[in-house]
């Protein structure tokens, strides 16, 4: 029997629809939305599945007070999950590929109309009736906005409950569109002959153009310049924590390979360099991180940052560490930390470490396929990465050597218990953290010793 599965947002809808869309907005956000009144909650923890008793909206992506929302692939369908008890409405929608914004008076989705060769994509929002209660009224849905497939094939449409966002080609050259939900009407926006949009806050817009990496505060001509155009050329990653108005960005420096994580605070417009390759490689070797591998020298690892996780008042970084250009390589993944006020220096994560680290007795030659696609012998001193951090759970994709898979596994910080999930345990909610993008199992198990998912 074909089995059904959630959608997971970001393996298909990264390239044709919605990217992003929905889960960047998250935390409370009462006065940014279109209703006046929003909780559509930071991210999903381990121990949420089916909550009881103590609210925790704060810990939801794509959700109110009372449910959570989500789609399902193949079957048009819309589902409303009732957090407490667990009941589930399942409401056919045409179309449906995605839920973009969730607060406590309205449901933003996604839907693509195609008519011949034509294509449209389509934002929708449907009423929650509280006085009903909270189900969502699908027969009182609205359109919000249309957008023609075959001019905006490879945009990102992002909505914040204020506003939808987007890029679309004109005349040669990219412009920013900007639709303000609560006056239905679009705004300026700007034109530029590269463009793209980094996130979207409760009152500003970030993208990277032809000026370089910018700050447009949304509904006024308020146009703030964060790196200029040969700095943001070298942005070689962005994050956008959108909670507590960050931004970060990794930054190439140039032939030394000394890259640098940068911060801008939206309030004060503040910047400030959080750390550089050249930095993170003492603290390395401090930590013995480097040499206890059988490389020439810790200077022949390189080291490049993989993931960016922010998790209450501390920033986790995780770095993927490749040993010398020798064969066989050897790989690595760590995690450090440290508090965001800047009070405390980066820090050794021992426990999620110790977790990630594959034992000295498993770790043996693999003729590993890798993302690009080609065979490298390489011997793996990992068994697997951090995924995403939600609430006080940290989420792990690892090999489970026992099981002879690769399987996902959470960490919880306030009991220091580590479990191995199931598929019941992460089917429906994985996909509506926070990021928005849910995960690729395929891509993740580049950082796992085994190709199990390809054989």
């Amino acid at each position: 029997m074909r089995q059904r599965r959630k959608t997971i947002i970001g393996i298909v809808l990264a390239v044709f629809f919605l990217t992003g869309c929905g889960g960047e907005f998250s935390g409370f956000s009462r006065e940014r939305t279109a209703s006046g009144g929003a909780v559509s909650g930071e991210a999903v923890s381990g121990g949420a599945v089916k909550p009881v008793g103590k609210d925790r909206s704060e810990n939801y992506s794509y959700c109110n007070e009372k449910n959570l929302y989500y789609t399902e692939d193949d079957t048009g369908t819309l589902v409303e999950h009732d957090r407490q008890s667990g009941k589930e409405r399942r409401l056919p929608v045409k179309g449906i590929t995605a839920i973009c914004y969730v607060d406590e008076d309205w449901v933003y989705y996604g839907v693509f109309s195609s008519d011949g060769g034509q294509g449209e994509k389509q934002i929708w929002r449907a009423p929650v009736r509280k006085e009903n209660q909270w189900k969502l009224d699908e027969t009182a849905a609205e359109l919000m906005l249309e957008i023609n497939h075959k001019n905006s094939w490879c945009c990102s449409i992002l909505c914040n409950g204020s506003y939808i966002v987007w890029t679309e080609p004109e005349d040669g050259r990219n412009t920013l569109k900007l639709y303000n939900i609560r006056k239905k009407q679009y705004e300026d926006g700007l034109s530029s002959f590269y463009l793209g949009v980094e996130g979207v806050f409760g009152e500003s817009v970030i993208i990277t153009c032809d000026s370089g990496l910018v700050e447009k505060k949304l509904g006024s001509d308020t146009i703030n310049l964060i790196r200029g155009d040969e700095e943001r050329s070298r942005i070689i990653y962005t994050a956008s924590d959108v909670l507590n108005n960050e931004l970060f960005w990794m930054e190439w420096q140039g032939n030394e390979k000394n890259d640098a994580l940068w911060r801008y605070r939206l309030e004060d417009g503040k910047k400030e360099k959080l750390f550089d390759l050249a930095q993170i490689r003492q603290l390395l070797k401090g930590w013995g991180a480097l040499e206890d591998c059988e490389c020439e020298t810790s200077e022949g690892h390189e080291i490049h940052l993989d993931n960016l996780f922010i998790r209450g008042d501390h920033l986790y970084a995780q770095f993927w560490i490749l040993g010398g250009h020798d064969v066989p390589e050897c790989r690595n993944m760590i995690v450090i930390s440290k508090k965001r006020d800047g009070s405390s220096e980066w820090e050794w994560e021992k426990e999620i470490n110790e977790y990630l680290h594959n034992p000295e007795a498993d770790q043996k030659l693999f003729e590993k396929i890798t993302e690009s696609g080609y065979e490298c012998e390489s011997i793996y001193r990992s068994r697997g990465s951090v995924v995403m951090m939600a609430g006080d759970i940290c989420l792990m994709y690892l090999e489970h050597t026992g099981e002879k898979k690769n399987q996902f596994a959470s960490y919880d910080f306030q009991t220091g218990t580590f479990k191995w999930l199931t598929k019941q345990d992460w089917q429906w909610w994985l996909p509506y953290y926070v990021s928005g993008r849910g995960l690729n199992t395929y891509v993740d198990s580049v950082h796992v010793p085994n190709n199990f998912e390809m054989e």
